[in-house]
């Protein structure tokens, strides 16, 4: 990369020899027989800085001076630390990165190649031991040396890494969906890595780690697999080298059509609706799916799972299996808050209950909704004032699951637009302004002759699982979701027979909670 830089001065120009340099060239070579797996990973990038080193006759003229890159239109740009610089053509220039005012060791200024000017601070170099941040302790791990020649105001100079990189291919499943309804992507299920005393970066299906060969000859780790540790040892010895080490024989793929009714299982593993009912009953399940519509999952769900969303899935147990307040604030005994002020709007048209129920339904975030007042109103969660949100988000402890290390949103609040889906993909009753829809009042109900009970209904979805990882729904339950009326009030869901309703229930009262996540 070329770029252009400001100068400095260090020693006498009356020779000739010394000269300003317009353009800064460097490059980063990767490691040796990587064959892609680290592209894009160790480019420079805007604000990195390298140290540069001069040397003439064994002579120092230039000591560990500062290189910055600047990104600009042309590309990166090189400029010196301070003041204004002539470098002498005749010298023999060395460099590395990361930059540091001081060095480990000294260099050896009667070198004649990078590798043997830096020797002794390569042979030290301690690679961080949690490198899990890309910009952070991973990339700051990757000592790079380099020399160059300084001719015709251009100084050229050529960064090979020193240390080694270890590129670990993990083991897990990839289900590719054959759906012909919705177009979706693969979806990958990593087993469950444990390493032994450091933290690589992961990116999909691989981890990347940075060592030292010369001060440690092996990482170590373990994975699990059906309930099963696997460890495993990967010897490093080849400095500036990458090696790919394939665990548990890497990642098999699986054809899935993902339906309506699927199980989803504690480790992020699918399971058919139409699985044998013992191998169910025998499996961690703790979801089940009920929707694939994309414009039905909401856009934060899709953020949080960096824009693709698979499928939304409802717990089959309920959390805490209790009755539970929506808002309490136990220290004045107040019920009402306006949660509008931390950009949750409330959905009441007054005196229209259709248009309430439109907006009410449109609301299919969960998840932002969770997360606002999670964030926003975190010193009351912690009080104990907004129960249902605080018990979604700790859910997995109770449901078992989803393990860590997963690309799922985690256990949320459901909106009232996503309980009514879970109501609508298990009944396949419509559930809209239609000729079932009746208003009452300021609130709504259902009344479907023939549609049955609507809690044997919901059961019968989640009746091939273990009576340890559900609760049957019961004839008179209330279901709470995170979707506000008004300062007062919220939106809860009842049931029974031919018959759904919304009730806009005060948010001091009881409902159950049905936690939802994204995948």
């Amino acid at each position: 990369m070329s770029a252009l830089s400001s100068c400095s001065v260090n020693g006498d120009d009356s020779s000739g020899s010394y000269e300003e340099i317009g353009v800064f060239s460097v490059t980063a070579s990767g490691f040796t027989g990587d064959n892609g797996v680290a592209d894009g990973l160790f480019g420079f990038e805007d604000g990195d800085c390298i140290g540069l080193f001069a040397v003439n006759d064994g002579a120092i003229e230039i000591d560990n001076l500062c290189l910055k890159a600047v990104k600009t239109d042309e590309g990166m740009a090189w400029t010196v630390s301070s003041g204004d610089t002539l470098f002498n053509s005749e010298a023999s220039y060395y460099a590395y990165f990361p930059y540091a005012e001081s060095l480990p060791e000294d260099v050896n200024a009667e070198a004649t190649d990078a590798l043997g000017f830096f020797a002794d601070m390569i042979h030290v170099w301690e690679p961080a031991s949690d490198q899990s941040d890309l910009h952070g302790g991973f990339r700051k791990s990757n000592l790079m040396t380099g020399s160059g020649t300084l001719s015709e105001g251009t100084l050229v100079l050529d960064m090979v890494p020193r240390m080694q990189l270890c590129v670990f291919e993990l083991p897990g499943i990839r289900y590719r969906f054959t759906n012909t309804d919705y177009s979706l992507t693969d979806y990958s299920v990593p087993s469950r890595m444990v390493y032994s005393g450091f933290s690589p970066y992961e990116n999909g299906t691989k981890s990347y780690y940075i060592v030292n060969p010369y001060l440690q000859n092996s990482v170590e780790g373990a994975y699990y697999s059906g309930g099963e540790e696997t460890e495993w040892t990967f010897s490093v010895s080849d400095p500036g080298g990458c090696s790919v080490l394939e665990i548990g024989g890497g990642y098999s793929e699986i054809e899935h059509n993902l339906q309506i009714g699927d199980f989803f299982l504690a480790d992020g593993s699918l399971m058919s609706k139409d699985t044998d009912e013992s191998e169910v009953k025998s499996a961690d399940v703790i979801g089940i799916v009920f929707m694939l519509d994309p414009s039905r999952i909401g856009e934060a769900e899709k953020e949080a799972l960096g824009g693709d969303a698979h499928a939304l899935v409802v717990s089959p147990m309920n959390s805490l299996d209790s009755y539970m307040r929506w808002y309490t604030n136990y220290d004045d005994l107040t019920f009402s808050r306006d949660e509008s002020e931390v950009g949750l709007p409330a959905v009441l048209s007054e005196g229209n209950p259709s248009a309430t129920f439109l907006n009410a339904d449109s609301d299919i975030s969960g998840y932002r909704n969770t997360h606002l007042i999670i964030t926003e109103r975190a010193e009351d969660v912690e009080k104990g004032y907004y129960t249902p949100f605080k018990s979604a988000v700790d859910f997995a402890q109770e449901a078992g699951g989803p393990v860590d290390g997963l690309n799922t949103t985690g256990w949320f609040f459901p909106s009232y637009g996503q309980m009514m889906d879970v109501f609508r993909a298990f009944s396949g009753c419509e559930l809209g302004v239609d000729e079932y829809f009746y208003e009452w009042g300021d609130e709504w109900y259902w009344s479907i002759p023939g549609a049955g009970d609507f809690s044997e209904i919901l059961n019968a979805a989640a009746s091939k699982i273990s009576d340890d990882r559900k609760n049957d729904l019961q004839l008179g339950e209330i279901f709470w979701t995170s979707t506000p009326v008004d300062d007062s009030r919220a939106c809860n869901i009842g049931f029974s027979v031919d018959y759904v309703d919304c009730i806009y229930e005060y948010k001091s009262n009881g409902g159950f909670l049905r936690p939802v996540l994204a995948f």
